[in-house]
């Protein structure tokens, strides 16, 4: 288990600072539930920076591969996360006018921001929503007519048949 990285955010984003990293899947508590195993890691690179209008950024760039759960087999679905996020930083000084709709990507600045932290929200926000296979591809599941005719469904349309006739 390595040591979290934590920085003060505006005073990383103001002075450029860049730091790459790698985290542990199984790190990223939060991300459990929608994981077939904790396996892999990620590799992070974050810069602050300055935009043209003078606002402190974050630049975060995160990639590596995560084994999503599918939600048909519920099987291992490896999912490639290949993502960069501009942030930008609100420090509760800022006025709504500095403020437009392309900034909706922000964060609160703090001066004890846990970096994999950060890399976790991003990921979560990457993932989809209900993550499967593609049609034919999960190997778990098999269907079969007696699986069909075993369904509660399938009951249920052969009793609505019989009224009908």
């Amino acid at each position: 288990m390595s040591a979290r990285a934590v920085i003060d955010s505006l005073d990383f984003a103001r002075g450029g600072t860049e730091l790459r990293g790698e985290v542990q899947v199984a790190e990223l508590e939060r991300l459990a539930d929608s994981l077939y195993d904790r396996s892999g890691n990620l590799r992070y690179a974050l810069v602050g920076q300055t935009d043209g209008r003078q606002r402190l950024r974050l630049r975060l760039q995160v990639a590596g591969t995560i084994n999503l759960k599918c939600q048909r087999c519920l099987g291992s679905l490896p999912f490639p996360v290949a993502l960069e996020s501009g942030l930008l930083l609100l420090d509760g000084k800022a006025g709504t006018a500095e403020v437009d709709i392309e900034d909706l990507d922000a964060v609160a600045a703090d001066p004890e921001m846990d970096v994999w932290s950060l890399v976790e929200d991003e990921v979560l926000l990457a993932q989809p929503i209900a993550p499967r296979h593609a049609d034919g591809e999960c190997k778990d599941v098999l269907e079969t007519g007696q699986d069909r005719a075993a369904s509660p469904f399938a009951v249920l349309a052969g009793l609505k048949q019989k009224q009908l006739n």
